[in-house]
């Protein structure tokens, strides 16, 4: 193997990563702007619903074993999780600036920590105790741009809270997944992954359901889409390179996110944003160093 097939085959999981992460950032531009005219149970009934044919694709394409009923119980536990994500997640990129509700997002690995030690019983190290102090206050410094100057902007308190309890049930989510993903059939898990949040959410999104207009169907489609091609991105990139190094290039969502709330939505993130956004992202690193 020449030196440049080395180096390419070094970097492929890295270009993956990245390239996943643009995908699911689009993805979620688009949620954001259909979440004005549509109910946000209604935006998660058509994410998943919308990306129930490309994982039935992918099953279909990697056959994998039927499930155990352990299996199936584990999954809908999941499910579960993966439904108050996404309903905490769509609801905050509709209160606030795109690049805000993806930074707040960022707490979930400091959360991970705190709930792989209550599940796992899994230690943490004091830096990380540290990076977990250091995350909240610039979650604090977030929200202080938020109720400061005289206004109090309660829509936009709320969807704090949203993006911040998103965070902490996807960090849930994801200490359940780091145990069947040993096990499980990847193919099984992007199925179920789509399968059970659609059911659970199926009579929510009926209640509140509103016609899609042409450019809603179009916009559906994409979230879908890219979400599922995101995904299979960065499970590509995690099998093929170690979680620490990877894990860094999460962090590029919030320029994507800047870029696109830009361009797309007119919004410039205040200078807490981005302070907090800055120690979040440290003290982040600091519990990946760990």
């Amino acid at each position: 193997m020449t030196p440049s097939r080395i180096a390419g085959s070094r970097f492929a999981p890295f270009l993956v990563a990245g390239f996943g992460i643009l995908l699911l950032s689009i993805m979620d531009a688009m949620i954001k702007s259909v979440a004005a005219a549509h109910p946000t149970t209604q935006i998660v009934f058509m994410r998943y619903a919308c990306g129930m044919p490309w994982a039935l694709a992918f099953l279909l394409w990697t056959r994998p074993p039927a499930p155990s009923a352990e299996m199936l119980r584990a999954h809908v536990l999941r499910g579960v999780l993966v439904t108050i994500t996404a309903f905490l997640f769509f609801y905050a990129l509709a209160t606030l600036p795109l690049a805000e509700a993806i930074t707040l997002s960022f707490l979930s690995p400091l959360f991970l920590a705190v709930l792989a030690a209550m599940i796992l019983k899994e230690p943490i190290p004091r830096p990380v105790l540290v990076a977990i102090a250091v995350g909240f206050v610039g979650m604090g410094i977030i929200v202080a741009g938020k109720v400061g100057g005289g206004e109090f902007d309660l829509v936009r308190v709320l969807g704090i809270a949203a993006a911040t309890s998103s965070a902490l049930a996807y960090a849930a989510n994801l200490v359940l997944l780091r145990k069947r993903a040993q096990t499980d059939p990847f193919g099984l898990i992007i199925l179920f992954q789509n399968l059970f949040p659609l059911i659970i959410i199926t009579p929510f999104a009926w209640a509140v359901w509103e016609v899609p207009e042409t450019r809603s169907w179009i916009m559906f489609l994409g979230i879908g889409a890219f979400g599922l091609a995101g995904h299979l991105c960065m499970a590509w990139a995690f099998k093929h390179a170690n979680a620490g190094p990877l894990g860094v290039l999460e962090y590029t969502a919030l320029i994507w996110s800047a870029g696109l709330g830009y361009l797309v939505f007119a919004e410039v993130p205040a200078w807490t944003t981005w302070a907090g956004a800055g120690l979040i992202v440290a003290a982040c690193l600091m519990a990946m160093r760990r």
